[in-house]
């Protein structure tokens, strides 16, 4: 991908000679705006080794200041529920099946209990209750919609 950069930095030199304008960028004087890129080609080692920690740093900084989004919980359980429905059903069966155990999960103010990864006989049975009913709901919901 970088020699690609290679021909059209060619090209431009090219460009440039035949139009004349090497020449007329040679006849100008530099001002004093030069000091510093002359300074930083001089000590490029040094400017390298410094602008390194500085612009990481700024980057943390940044971070700390303006944090990226968190994904909450509902939309984590969203995402990994499609996932895993997707694998032996359609997207339009799965998006109304996991809207369904999310608000109902909600409802029942269940979902933390869902993350803890309880293994209570009666929590799974229950889970398997909710799924039951969110399956044949959004069936359900798929033959309104087909029929119409």
């Amino acid at each position: 991908p970088w020699f690609g950069a290679v021909l059209v930095g060619i090209a431009a030199a090219k460009l440039a000679f035949t139009s004349g304008l090497l020449t007329r960028l040679a006849g100008l004087t530099p001002g004093r705006w030069t000091n510093l890129l002359v300074f930083i080609g001089r000590h490029s080692l040094a400017f390298y080794l410094i602008h390194q920690p500085v612009l990481i740093g700024s980057v943390w900084l940044l971070s700390q200041v303006v944090p990226a989004p968190v994904e909450t919980r509902q939309v984590t359980f969203l995402k990994e529920c499609q996932t895993s429905c997707e694998q032996s059903r359609d997207t339009e069966f799965c998006s109304s099946y996991c809207v369904c155990m999310l608000d109902t999960l909600e409802g029942e103010a269940t979902l933390d209990r869902l993350y803890r990864n309880d293994q209570a006989a009666e929590w799974k049975a229950h889970l398997n209750e909710l799924a039951g009913a969110c399956t044949a709901k959004a069936d359900s919901t798929l033959m309104e919609g087909g029929a119409q």
